[in-house]
């Protein structure tokens, strides 16, 4: 019978005791539906209440119902005497009650229970009421199905226990066992801890920690707040992913193999589920009364430490109108030293939310937890490592413990280690795992996972219908079923498959989106014919495309220090010569992705207030947290190029701004958020000195080095435009001759060929005599370079070719033939291709 009750809450067992004396002072002869719903509907505070109360139903309303004197004076006290037994109906209910709380997994049987069973009664009384009142069962009864949902759960096993117990209980003879009802109050609790809190220090939990490695400084430092006689909550603040709930569990396997001071000895730490208390709070008080059980609890018990993972969330967590948070009830309690308590939560998250509440502040002793070096990442990786080759049944080489430090560090520059390496490590194995050809997997498996879910539907139906003795039949069968698949599906293959640094590089193209090759083995063959791939894009400037291709090479293969963009060019030269059609050469040939690429026009940000679209709005100004333009792209595509065009068009503001991204790869938006540039290509382009190209005349001979103009009055030219810190910043500053006919001429071909490839999808073929080149080629202005190109090619050519293809009705094949007439204007003859 103890068990029993111990499942009741407090408000179920005061509401039967009240039952009980209803029944004795009316002189009835058992306790009927009648007198349980006056109980429920006068016990005030409990979910049944609530519930009742919101249909309109009044405390008179229920005198009225069981005949009750309204000078009748209600006692919460259980007579010592004579004790009424339950009607049959009666037991019914408190056994659909429980049946109530096992379907729905509850951990506890309450109030809300003990209604819903009564409304499913059926009992004439009942009905007659609820329809005199005009109120709709079926209401009643979803209020009740969402609260049901929005519940803790408990095990299936101990709800089985219980309704076994309820049943024998009621169906005995012995009516005493209700005398106990109200007396098991103060003796039995509901242990909030168990329900609220995960005790990592269990057996269970220890067996499924890994070791904790390269972290004895922090956890010694935890060990000695812990004992203290005052300020004893630590609070472990660091960024995400470099290790602070490991040190919490690293504390708890301590405690468990007794390598702790004595006054920690026998200690243990509860992990909260801060989720799991707000659950299913719906009434007012219920939130404030489950913390301060909880409270209580762990103040009693002088060997639980409380430990909150993100603590920043007890801040206005569970607060209501006129209510009390997390952080309002437990400052007290910490205050008075009542409770020990261990936080953690970033850096960001302590500075807005701990920070800012001086008193919760105080009373936490803060640990700083560092990013690991890439030396202690390595131990890390191989004291942890065996239980990942477990898990995925897979060995890892060296290689790839070097290679997950290695490209973590370079790519994954968003996350921390030593997390961000465990992260690739843990992928690559099961990206092994899903390649691999199981054969311990048969096609038995699927019609046994078919015949489970028929067998778990036929149980749920069983306990529904109250048939006990068949859903335990069912769900011993259901048991066979799951070791059935378990043996099938989860057999380990006899030889482990090995993860190699191939396996993480690809892990890592997947998650970046660079292409495989780009940064393997393979990528050394396609630096060779970088310089090829550019000089295709970009015409007539030999000797800047070779050292770009010089530059980005030595970038890629790790030579040029690492705390700076991958490079950073200046492109100096009049305007269409090829600077722009560079830098997206760059990005195409570099990074193979379209998105790998953000131009930003420095005519745009000639005003101070400007840098704001580039990093946000800063705190108080309008905009503040809405996206930035640079930051925004390059912290989701940190591999890009990013060209920055007519640079000295630009505020001297975003100069400066430049000189982080430069100098340190690393600039911080108006949100505090650190974005890295360090993987990424920074590229101006400047008109400045277009003059002295045109007094040089157009074109410079092969021989002619452009350092000398660059070193001479180039170089002045640029000091007046920028600073001398902001240019020594640059990596490269690299001069851009003008075209010369030659080059223009190649060009004038390239943009005729592109032309010819986008009428093919007209079913066009264009054809040109060596005429139209030298036609188009007077028309082009040389010192405009090569948009002027473009543009003589859409005046002239694509003009006279709208007009053509527009009085084309069939889509049968054709040629298009471009010519010369004598009078020296162009005509366009079309021909069918047979």
């Amino acid at each position: 019978m103890d068990d029993i009750i111990s499942k009741f809450t407090t408000h179920l067992k005061t509401a039967l005791t009240r039952a009980l004396c209803i029944v004795i002072e009316g002189d009835a002869k058992d306790i009927d539906p009648a007198h349980l719903l006056f109980a429920l509907g006068t016990q005030e505070g409990c979910v049944a209440f609530d519930i009742l109360e919101k249909t309109g139903i009044t405390k008179a309303d229920l005198r009225k119902l069981i005949n009750l004197p309204e000078n009748f004076v209600e006692e919460a006290q259980a007579p010592k005497n004579f004790i009424p037994a339950l009607s049959q109906i009666g037991k019914l209910i408190i056994e659909k009650a429980v049946l109530t709380a096992s379907v729905y997994e509850h951990k506890y049987v309450g109030t809300e229970h003990l209604l819903f069973a009564i409304l499913q009664s059926k009992d004439e009384k009942i009905l007659t009421f609820f329809a005199e009142k005009n109120i709709d069962l079926k209401v009643v009864q979803t209020n009740l199905s969402a609260v049901f949902k929005t519940t803790q759960t408990f095990p299936e096993t101990e709800a089985q226990s219980l309704i076994s117990e309820i049943e024998a209980v009621l169906n005995s003879n012995d009516d005493q066992d209700l005398r106990g009802l109200h007396d098991h109050d103060e003796l039995i609790k509901i242990p909030a801890l168990d329900f609220f809190t995960e005790e990592l220090t269990s057996s269970e939990n220890i067996e499924t920690i890994d070791p904790v490695i390269g972290r004895d400084a922090e956890i010694l430092r935890l060990m000695k707040i812990l004992s203290r006689r005052t300020k004893n909550n630590p609070i472990l603040i660091g960024e995400p992913g470099v290790g602070k709930t490991a040190i919490i569990e690293g504390l708890a396997r301590k405690i468990s193999e007794g390598d702790v001071p004595n006054i920690l000895s026998g200690k243990k730490i509860h992990r909260l589920d801060l989720a799991s208390l707000i659950a299913g709070t719906m009434y007012r008080g219920e939130f404030e009364n489950r913390l301060r059980q909880l409270v209580d609890e762990v103040a009693e018990r002088e060997d639980v430490i409380l430990f909150i993972d993100e603590v920043h969330t007890i801040m206005g967590a569970g607060s209501a109108s006129g209510s009390l948070d997390v952080a309002n009830i437990l400052k007290p309690a910490l205050a008075r030293g009542e409770i020990r308590c261990i936080g953690a939560t970033t850096s960001a998250e302590y500075k807005k939310f701990i920070e800012t509440d001086g008193a919760l502040e105080r009373r936490f002793e803060p640990i700083r937890v560092s990013e690991p070096s890439e030396e202690k990442t390595k131990e890390i990786l191989q004291g942890i490592l065996k239980f990942y080759e477990e898990f995925h049944n897979v060995t890892y080489t060296e290689t790839a413990i070097e290679a997950s430090i290695k490209y973590a560090g370079r790519y994954l520059t968003h996350k921390n280690f030593p997390d961000k390496a465990i992260d690739l490590l843990d992928e690559a194995g099961a990206s092994v795992n899903v390649k691999r050809k199981d054969d311990q997997k048969t096609p038995d498996s699927t019609v046994l996972t078919e015949r489970l879910k028929q067998i778990t539907a036929e149980k749920n139906e069983a306990v529904m219908a109250e048939n006990f003795a068949k859903a335990v039949e069912l769900k011993d069968e259901e048991t066979k079923i799951l070791l059935a698949i378990d043996k099938i599906i989860l057999a380990p293959p006899q030889k482990p498959l090995t993860v190699s640094d191939e396996d993480i590089i690809e892990v890592v193209a997947e998650i970046t989106g660079i292409p495989l090759q780009k940064i393997s083995q393979k990528e050394y063959k396609q630096l060779d014919n970088f310089e090829k791939e550019l000089k295709k894009s970009v015409f007539g400037q030999v000797e800047t495309v070779a050292r770009v291709a010089q530059a980005i090479r030595r970038a890629r293969l790790d030579i040029q220090p690492t705390n700076q963009p991958l490079s950073s060019f200046l492109f100096v030269g009049p305007s269409g010569v090829g600077k722009t059609e560079l830098a997206k050469a760059i990005a195409k040939n570099l990074f193979h992705d379209q998105k790998a690429f953000l131009r930003l026009d420095m005519s745009e940000y000639s005003d101070k207030f400007t840098a704001s679209k580039l990093i946000g709005a800063p705190a108080g100004y309008v905009g503040y947290r809405e996206s930035s333009l640079l930051t925004d792209h390059v912290k989701e595509h940190p591999h890009s190029v990013v060209l920055f065009d007519e640079i000295e068009k630009a505020h001297p503001d975003i100069h400066n701004l430049l000189l982080q991204i430069l100098d340190n790869g690393m600039i911080t938006d108006a949100t505090g958020r650190k974005v890295n540039f360090r993987n990424a290509v920074i590229i101006m382009t400047s008109n400045v000195g277009s003059m002295r190209f045109e007094q040089s005349g157009l074109g410079f001979s092969e021989k002619e080095n452009t350092e000398l103009l660059l070193n001479a009055d180039l170089r002045k030219l640029l000091e007046t435009s920028f600073s001398k810190e902001f240019l020594n910043r640059i990596n490269h500053t690299c001069v851009f001759r003008p075209l010369d006919n030659k080059i223009l001429k190649a060009i004038l071909k390239k943009e005729l060929k592109a032309l010819s490839v986008r009428l093919q999808n007209k079913s066009a073929n264009l054809k040109w005599t060596p005429e139209i080149e030298k036609y188009l080629l007077k028309k082009i202005t040389p010192k405009f370079g090569a948009r002027d190109v473009k543009r003589i090619v859409e005046q002239e050519i694509e003009h006279h070719l709208t007009d053509t293809l527009l009085k084309q009705t069939t889509s049968v094949p054709f040629s298009l033939e471009l010519g010369i007439l004598k009078n020296g204007k162009l005509f366009i003859k079309t021909k069918k291709i047979r």
